[in-house]
């Protein structure tokens, strides 16, 4: 969306590069033989329709026609909170929907969302405070920024008070900070300075965990319920509320949308949608761990229905079916997803989840039947998802999993090297323990 004036500029550019290259061919023509100018014309007019060609490459990734996704998945986080909640979330992702319904559509507009990125600038904070009634007790001057210059010149910014920052018992200004031995963002001190300002007056709620450093130990004080986490004086025990969260995803969560594989869906788009899958398997787990194997079974038949090309879901079904010596029931799941894979695949073929993904149940299939070609077949998807992107995480992880399982260790190695090309990569413990490296 930054770019989009430019593509207005640079489409009217093209428009005006067409027309002088007819008035061109006019002139050619009018010059070497009048009668042959309106043919000139004619055939230069054809450069009109070169823009049906990106049209038709590029129709597909751009038709939001039929997509529900973001609108649902934003109305489902904002039910997931109570009436007059303050919600934290974490970046555009998960927050661009959110403002989209509630501004757009008028949905849930009792929640105030409050992005942490955003945070961490002075003027979004003042908005907060003056605009948003979020609870903050710093005043205007302890917030805003100004020039200031330091002892031997220098010029920076910062606020023209300091305020005290209670959970960390000193005082200091509203910019990051060191403390502790670690850098202090001023977003971690205003989620600490809301929350304690609120005093359990607004539920508060995160789209993810908060930050785990907090002095008030905010993460082992938020239950996950659904697809958020709630704060709270006195947190569910194994911090999961499963019963609301069994509840939200079986009788209130939207899903249209998300069973559609015309609608398209690029890596980015899978990779935030997938947290609805993973919230819904910690639940299944938990209910697993609790003994309740119906309601597991409940949920995870619905996500297969809702959500299908979440490969997770038939895992965890066929484990239980497994367990009961149900192999036909197992062997039917893991055909459904290789079926539902390749049609989302065939749908947006450069979506990487969608080729690793049914690699993989490519190589579950080869093993249950032991088809080796089978195997190979799915082991070469995943190598090739992999290849397309090596600094992915995601598809590193599933790489080494699938290597290690039909002990391909020499690939082990070269798949490591290729990972650790991006430097930032080097750190992971799975890397490091490929490569023999400490990880103390």
């Amino acid at each position: 969306y930054f770019f989009t004036p430019a593509f207005v500029f640079f489409g009217i550019a093209m428009g005006i590069g067409v027309s002088s290259v007819m008035l061109k061919v006019k002139e050619k023509f009018a010059s070497s033989n009048p009668n042959f100018q309106q043919l000139g014309v004619y055939a230069s007019a054809l450069l009109v329709l070169l823009p049906v060609v990106s049209l038709a490459h590029n129709y597909h990734a751009n038709d939001r026609s039929d997509n529900f996704i973001p609108y649902n998945y934003a109305a489902n986080i904002l039910d997931s909170c109570e009436l007059n909640s303050i919600l934290f979330t974490s970046g555009d992702n998960d927050t661009f929907p959110l403002w989209c319904i509630q501004e757009v559509y008028k949905y849930r507009k009792d929640v105030t969302v409050v992005n942490l990125s955003l945070l961490n600038t002075d003027w979004y904070t003042e908005q907060m405070k003056n605009r948003y009634d979020v609870p903050i007790s710093l005043t205007e001057e302890q917030i805003l920024w100004y020039p200031y210059e330091m002892p031997g010149g220098q010029m920076t910014n910062r606020p023209k008070e300091s305020f005290v920052d209670r959970p960390r018992k000193r005082r200091t200004f509203l910019t990051p900070s060191i403390h502790g031995g670690r850098i202090v963002k001023v977003q971690d001190m205003m989620v600490d300075e809301i929350v304690l300002e609120n005093k359990w007056r607004r539920p508060i709620y995160f789209s993810s965990p908060p930050y785990s450093e907090s002095p008030l130990n905010l993460r082992s004080r938020t239950t996950a319920i659904g697809l958020v986490y709630k704060l709270e004086q006195e947190p569910t025990e194994g911090l999961m509320d499963s019963d609301k969260g069994f509840d939200l995803y079986m009788n209130h969560y939207k899903f249209d949308g998300y069973e559609n594989s015309s609608v398209y869906r690029d890596d980015n788009a899978t990779g935030v949608f997938i947290g609805v899958g993973v919230n819904a398997v910690r639940i299944f787990d938990d209910l697993i761990r609790s003994g309740d194997t119906t309601r597991a079974i409940q949920l995870g038949e619905r996500m297969v229905d809702v959500y299908p090309e979440y490969w997770q879901s038939y895992m965890l079904l066929a484990d239980i079916y497994d367990k009961k010596g149900d192999s036909a029931a197992v062997d039917g799941l893991l055909n459904k997803l290789h079926d539902t894979l390749s049609v989302f695949l065939e749908s947006n073929p450069g979506n990487l989840f969608y080729k690793q993904d049914l690699g993989l149940i490519k190589l579950q299939l080869g093993d249950r039947a032991n088809d080796q070609i089978l195997k190979d077949e799915g082991l070469n998807m995943i190598w090739q998802a992999f290849e397309e992107n090596p600094n992915s995480n995601y598809g590193f992880r599933k790489l080494v999993t699938s290597l290690y399982q039909e002990r391909r260790i020499d690939d082990l190695r070269r798949a490591a090297i290729m990972f650790g090309e991006y430097k930032i990569n080097r750190q992971d413990p799975v890397y490091k323990q490929i490569m023999g490296i400490p990880t103390n």
